[in-house]
Formats: structure tokens, C-alpha cells, sequence
């Protein structure tokens, strides 16, 4: 189906909210609009956005709890960053060009290497979190060499949708359609002893070294908001030493404050061989994501001038993407905003906890750290459940689903709070929201979830049919 028309940027805002839709079915996805009409997100339009809030059309104010998903440590168009890539366009700064060395990049790295601990001091930029794991696993390819090719990864992992990182992804639901990577090897998240056992077992008696060039891991399970056990971190510090594989740990979704750390991996006090990071990263402008690994490691893969070029991407190294990451790590710097996360975190968790106290039917589970908390809702219907399961085994599995669509679109339609539910997991809601939040808006937003808990499942059921079916 194709239009007679050609759209300029000033036609954008005329759209109707019919078109809008219409275009989207016809030229973007179709099952992306069924979705967003299952919310009562189809025919809402987003004018604008500032600091916690998302103003609509209609005149509403949305208290945004999501953070863009973590995107928004920052919050929505933050003046400085704003200003910062005002200035970058207004000097007509040079953009990209792959001829000259950029101050942008050089500044960018080197505050990563005073930022992050240890000798972890060579980075790359690029542009999304799933391009820096597929350059954290090239280098630990190259520094290991094609005799040491496997990788492993966690039964717990979501580490990006292309290829590779997908291949790692044990919680990416869609990897059934397509052909993982060969040598990728799984093993139970948060059990060192058993990547220890995996190790051994894969170890050669001529070299007695394993053919695994790198363990990838997430130090949150971000999907599902599951945490490791205590000391787990450093025992796979260690063992990853002892058996000489690099340990690359993914801090896209928790990386610059999210957890109440700048890296989540730091509450243990270990180094990893390489830290992939994005998100926040970015100030909520750029596109823009990395990794910075040690200096051994680099100089073995792409230490030599014959190596140099090895891995590059069409986008690194922009000049106004790396600008903003650094007036971002800046402002988080000054506005104290991982400290700040540390402390309202630890009330937000007691506030939701309080919560699971007060409905013990409802609530399954809470669980965070910094600003970054999930309400995990026992299905409704959750007493039926084994009577369900038995005699409707294939619906079984859309109780939790409904359970948590029913629990959000009663928080945005009726209280103007955006959450966003657990990717993988979606009975939990999820709260993520940017690092510059007041205490008054956590109130805001836990008091709206005791709200919907206290109406009970039939009445929300009731008002989700009455909007949407």
C-alpha cells in the first residue's frame, strides 16, 4: 500500500491521531500498534517533556517513573545537555571525519578511565548497548585468539537483539527464530562454583587452559530484576584469573547511578576485564553506548598499528554524541546524582516494601536497589491457577501477562503514572525513573500503586474491558 504523498517535518504535528495510526500500521509495524492499543497508547500523543514529566495533547501531565527505560538518568531535555548540543551545532563543530584524531572522543575516554577503577583505560563508542557487547566479544576473541572461542553466559542474561549478543541473550524470548552462534555455553546465574566446574571441564591437558575466551555478565539481571548472592562477583573475579578468561560485565542497564553505584559492579570492589555501558550514558540526547576495557587486554587484541583498525563502526566517535556523554557524566558529577540515587532508593524501597506488607495477596515480590525497583503481582485469578493450568494449559501463561497490562494502564489512565513491566516477566512492574526525581514524586508514584491494589482485580478488570474491548 503505497501513499501519494510526501511528508515534510512540518506536517508531523498536523497529523491526526487516525493517520497517525494509520501510518504506523501501514509503514512501521502492525503488531506494534495492536500492542499499544491494548494499553490505550495508540491514540495518546506526547507534545513535549521536561524533567520527570510528559506532557500530552490533552492537557494531562505524566509523571514518568520508567526513566525511558534508563535511557532518562537525567531526565527528559535537561538544559544542560540541551545547551550543550546547542553550542555544538551553533560553532558547526566538525561532526565526523575518520581523518583526523577528535578531542571529543580523547576527553570522553580519558574521563572514563578516571571514572572507572583500576587500569580499565581504552574505550570505544559506538552506537547502541548490543554494538558494545559485539565489541567486548571481538576483543576477547582477538586477545585470545581463534584456538580459545567459546563464550559464556548466564541462564539470566539479556545482552542486546543483534546477532551475537542475542546468541548470549538466554532471556530474549525471540532467539527461537533464529540460528544462534556456535561455542556459546550456558551456566546457572549467580553459582560460581558451577562456572568454576564449566571451566575445568573445558580445559585442555596440553595447555590446561579452557578453549572459553570470555565470560559475559550482567551484575543485575535487568529483565527480571534479580540480583546475585553475596561474594558472587568476586568469586568469578577469581575464577576467571585463575582459568584466564576476560570477564566482561554488561552495566548497560545499571551503568552511571542507576543502582545508587556509578557501576553496579563496584559494591563488590572488583575490576572486569571490560565494562560495556550505554543508556544513560547519553545524557537522553545521544545515541551513543561503549566499553572500556584494561590495558593489557587492549594492547594484546589492538595494541599493534597492523590491529588498530580491526574493529571500527560508521558512527564512532561523533563528535556531538561523545560532547553530550561528557557534559552528562558531568552533571552527574555535580548534581551528585549517584549519591542521590543511593538514598532515595533505599526510602523508595521501604515504601514498597511497606506495600507487600499491607497486601499480601497481591504482591509476590519487591525487590531494587537504588532507583531501580520492581513489584512483582501474583497473577490474578492466582488460587485458580492449577485448575487453569490443567484444564487450559496453552492460557495458563496470560494470567501474569494480564496482570500486570491490567495493573499498568490503571496507573497511566487513571493516576498519570508511566511505569513499564519487566520485559521478560510481566506481572512486575517496573520503576526506573531519572536520577533527579523528588522525594515527593516517589510518594506520588508508590501511592498511586496503593491505590490500584486496594480496588481489587475485579474492579480493574472490569474498568480494563469497559476502555478497551
Amino acid at each position: 500500500m503505497k501513499r501519494k504523498k510526501w511528508y515534510k517535518l512540518e506536517d508531523v504535528e498536523k497529523l491526526s491521531v487516525q493517520e497517525r495510526i494509520d501510518l504506523t500500521v501501514d509503514y512501521v509495524n502492525p503488531g506494534m500498534s495492536k500492542l499499544f492499543k491494548i494499553l490505550g497508547f495508540d491514540r495518546i500523543w506526547a507534545v513535549s517533556a521536561e524533567g520527570m514529566y510528559i506532557n500530552l495533547q490533552n492537557g494531562r501531565k505524566i509523571l514518568d517513573m520508567t526513566g525511558g527505560n534508563c535511557v532518562l538518568g537525567l531526565g527528559h531535555n535537561h538544559p544542560k545537555i540541551l545547551a550543550c548540543r546547542k553550542k555544538i551545532a551553533e560553532e558547526k563543530r566538525l561532526e565526523l571525519c575518520k581523518s583526523f584524531l577528535s578531542p571529543y572522543t580523547a576527553v570522553l575516554s580519558a574521563n572514563m578511565a578516571n571514572l572507572l577503577p583500576g587500569d580499565l583505560q581504552y574505550s570505544f563508542f559506538c552506537g547502541s548497548g548490543a554494538e558494545a557487547v559485539e565489541g567486548a566479544l571481538k576483543l576477547a576473541q582477538k586477545h585470545h585468539g581463534l584456538q580459545r572461542n567459546g563464550i559464556v553466559y548466564t541462564d539470566h542474561s539479556f545482552h542486546g537483539k543483534t546477532h551475537a549478543a542475542m546468541s548470549v541473550s538466554s532471556m530474549d524470548d525471540t532467539r527461537h527464530n533464529f540460528q544462534s552462534l556456535g561455542h556459546c555455553y550456558q551456566v546457572p546465574y549467580g553459582d560460581a562454583q558451577a562456572l568454576e566446574a564449566f571451566f575445568r571441564s573445558r580445559c585442555s591437558k596440553e595447555t590446561g587452559k579452557p578453549d572459553i575466551c570470555a565470560f559475559i555478565l550482567e551484575v543485575i539481571h535487568g529483565t527480571r530484576l534479580i540480583f546475585p548472592p553475596k561474594g558472587y562477583l568476586k568469586e568469578v573475579r577469581e575464577f576467571c584469573v585463575k582459568y584466564d578468561v576476560l570477564l566482561i560485565v554488561d552495566e548497560i542497564y545499571t551503568g552511571f547511578g542507576r543502582t545508587g553505584y556509578w557501576f553496579a559492579f563496584e559494591e563488590e570492589n572488583i575490576i572486569p576485564d571490560i565494562v560495556c555501558y550505554s543508556k544513560t550514558f547519553g545524557g537522553g540526547k545521544a545515541s551513543i553506548a561503549g566499553y572500556t576495557t584494561r590495558v593489557p587486554v587492549f594492547m594484546k587484541a589492538y595494541g599493534r598499528t597492523d590491529d588498530s583498525m580491526i574493529h571500527s563502526s560508521t558512527f564512532s566517535g561523533m563528535s556531538e554524541e561523545c560532547a553530550t556523554a561528557i557534559e552528562a557524566m558531568n552533571i552527574m558529577k555535580d548534581e551528585n546524582l549517584v549519591e542521590i540515587s543511593r538514598k532515595l532508593g533505599k526510602y523508595l524501597g521501604q515504601r514498597l516494601l511497606a506495600l507487600s506488607e499491607k497486601y499480601p495477596g497481591s504482591i509476590k515480590d519487591v525487590r531494587g536497589r537504588g532507583l531501580l525497583w520492581g513489584v512483582e503481582l501474583k497473577p490474578m485469578l492466582y488460587k485458580m491457577e492449577p485448575t487453569i493450568k490443567k484444564l487450559f494449559p496453552s492460557k495458563a501463561s496470560f494470567l501474569p501477562v494480564l496482570t500486570g497490562v491490567v495493573a499498568l494502564t490503571e496507573l497511566f489512565h487513571s493516576y498519570d503514572i508511566l511505569a513499564y513491566l519487566g520485559f521478560t516477566r510481566r506481572n512486575l512492574i517496573v520503576f526506573s525513573p531519572s536520577l533527579i526525581i523528588e522525594k515527593e514524586e516517589l510518594d506520588k508514584a508508590v501511592d498511586a500503586i496503593d491505590k490500584v491494589l486496594s480496588s481489587g482485580w475485579l474492579t480493574l478488570g472490569k474498568k480494563f474491558i469497559s476502555r478497551y474491548i
